[in-house]
């Protein structure tokens, strides 16, 4: 038995199934990982989809682990067809750029700079930590993906206080 929180097999092919359906609408007719996904950030496990007879190749990617909560963003790196489409990505510029527009909508002053560490996975749930910078202050802040349709990323962003 090895140490650490782990999300059993059976619980990971339940959740992927779920997210991509919610993302996509279908429902997959089989998800099969090879094994539990480690309780370990940046753990990797792969798992194969069938959905509309097609088959995918599906990269999990364990983003965060807190106690036995385990999150993870997916990306279908392999697939037969093209009915399950890849997550979109926030690119770090579009990304920096949105939150500021965010911001200076609900504030009514934008901020000199939004600093964040790379591109963002579109994942319903995915969440990334960014710095604004204000004059002098800095605050870190933490964008959100609520929803995701097609190559469209809706995201909350919240501002540590």
């Amino acid at each position: 038995m090895s140490a650490g929180a782990s999300l059993s097999e059976e619980k990971t092919e339940k959740q992927l199934a779920q997210l991509l359906e919610k993302q996509t609408g279908v429902r997959p007719d089989d998800v099969d990982c090879p094994g539990d996904l480690p309780g370990k950030k940046d753990a990797v496990l792969k798992c194969s989809v069938s959905a509309t007879g097609e088959t995918h190749t599906v990269k999990l990617t364990v983003t965060e682990v807190d106690g036995t909560n385990i999150k993870f963003r997916y990306k279908v790196v392999e697939s037969t067809g093209t009915s399950l489409p890849a997550n979109p990505t926030v690119d770090k510029a579009t990304l920096e750029k949105k939150v500021a527009d965010i911001l200076e909508q609900e504030v009514g002053q934008r901020p000199d700079k939004i600093d964040c560490p790379g591109d963002l996975n579109g994942t319903v749930g995915e969440t990334m930590r960014c710095t604004l910078t204000a004059g002098t202050d800095q605050l870190g802040l933490t964008v959100t993906i609520r929803a995701v349709e097609g190559s469209n990323v809706d995201f909350g962003v919240e501002v540590d206080g």
